[in-house]
């Protein structure tokens, strides 16, 4: 099997990890990924320079974009048409939104290259996109070979807007060699770490990484943590904040943080590169994501999760989106009502005071996750609905069959 592959995401070289395990699997004989020459930090809009890991041994081609950082606008200069005409791809798979500009080059490609298309989407609210938009997911819709959709809730959203074609749900992967448990030796990199942030031994750490914007529910977590404080008890650890990440929330969050008298509790680290995510994960006790639900969003995966879960850290999480389907498919949490500060710090409580609770739910989420969302399981989920798809379109490309359990696409 020859994979052709487009992804804007691995600019960013861990997100290459995937497609290293894909192109190493026995039936891929070839592989090459096409990424943009020129992106933009969606934390902070600066210009960012696609990097390579230096275990890719399959071509990446680098194209100058338009509306760089844009998930829906960006559109590539030039395409490697001559380039992959000469590759010869027996499947074209772009990790791309169905009404995306990007995406809309890909179905060209794909008819050009007589390759069929495989597309992903996150979008697990039913919206109605303006023209040109609605036509360009419409066609993907029905030029696409195979959907896929990173939750069973983006599935069952395309399908009411109209797809017939067979779909899936692939997740997204977590990389176990980077997220992994801290060690618990008081002379680790993690203790060493935590020390140098000014986090005490005895100090229970309740984190977040990510973006600092309102849909995810920051105001929740520094009112649970608030609550937590007005409600210690003596033998209750003392508790720290470790917010890693930026965004344009974070003023407004040091002003409600001084309010709730936290200022000295909290521990902002700015934005800390993904290489490095796992280090900062493994300093936290508990990992909360308190994302809310707005009329155009909610959580539509929370990659974090998975990524604390492979640290063994217990997630206390909300019920927007496909957290909690997440939490309760693991065993690796806790979930709470979105907005709920009160239920929220409860459960911070609760796992304060129950060292034995945090250990079993860490290792219960450490072990779903290992099963679930690893590097290689996602590759062969991908792998499989590749494989699916080369058979019914009756392709002589040398592909075996889907992996024993994975799941085959459905129709509709």
């Amino acid at each position: 099997m020859r994979i052709a592959v487009i992804s804007h995401s691995c600019v960013v070289a861990v997100n290459q990890r995937l497609f290293i395990a894909l192109a190493d699997m026995p039936g891929v004989e070839a592989l090459q990924l096409l990424v943009p020459a020129n992106w933009r930090n969606e934390y902070t809009g600066a210009s960012q320079e696609p990097t390579t890991l230096p275990d890719v041994d399959f071509p990446i081609l680098h194209r100058p974009v338009i509306k760089p950082g844009h998930v829906s606008l960006h559109a590539y200069r030039s395409l490697p048409l001559k380039e992959w005409r000469a590759f010869k791809p027996d499947v074209l798979y772009a990790a791309q939104e169905p009404w995306s500009l990007s995406n809309m080059q890909a179905i060209w490609l794909s008819q050009m290259l007589g390759a069929p298309l495989v597309f992903h989407t996150n979008q697990n609210i039913l919206k109605r996109y303006p023209p040109p938009f609605a036509w360009f997911e419409q066609l993907a819709y029905r030029r696409a070979g195979t959907a896929l959709a990173y939750s069973e809730e983006a599935r069952q959203v395309m399908i009411s807007k109209g797809l017939k074609n067979p779909s899936a749900v692939v997740p997204y992967p977590v990389e176990l060699a980077q997220f992994y448990p801290a060690d618990p030796d008081p002379d680790s990199e993690t203790a060493k770490l935590r020390s140098s942030l000014g986090i005490a031994p005895e100090e229970f750490v309740v984190g977040y990484m990510g973006r600092f914007v309102p849909d995810k529910g920051l105001d929740t977590l520094v009112r649970a943590v608030a609550k937590l404080e007005k409600e210690r008890q003596p033998g209750d650890p003392p508790v720290r904040i470790l917010m890693v990440g930026a965004g344009p929330e974070e003023q407004s969050l040091r002003a409600l943080i001084a309010e709730e008298g936290l200022t000295e509790k909290v521990l902002w680290t700015g934005l800390v590169p993904h290489e490095k995510a796992g280090d900062y994960m493994r300093c936290m006790d508990v990992f909360a994501l308190p994302s809310i639900t707005l009329p155009n969003w909610k959580e539509q995966f929370g990659r974090v999760i998975i990524e604390a879960m492979a640290c063994a850290v217990p997630v206390v999480g909300s019920d927007s989106g496909q957290i909690p389907y997440i939490i309760t498919g693991t065993g690796g949490g806790l979930v709470f009502p979105e907005k709920d500060f009160a239920a929220l710090g409860t459960n911070l409580q609760m796992l304060l005071r129950s060292p034995e609770n945090r250990r079993a739910l860490g290792v219960a989420g450490r072990a779903e996750v290992g099963k679930q969302y690893r590097t290689e399981a996602v590759a062969e989920q991908l792998y499989g609905v590749f494989s699916d798809l080369l058979g019914r379109s009756g392709s002589p490309a040398r592909a075996s069959s889907a992996s024993p359990g994975t799941p085959a696409p459905e129709r509709g």
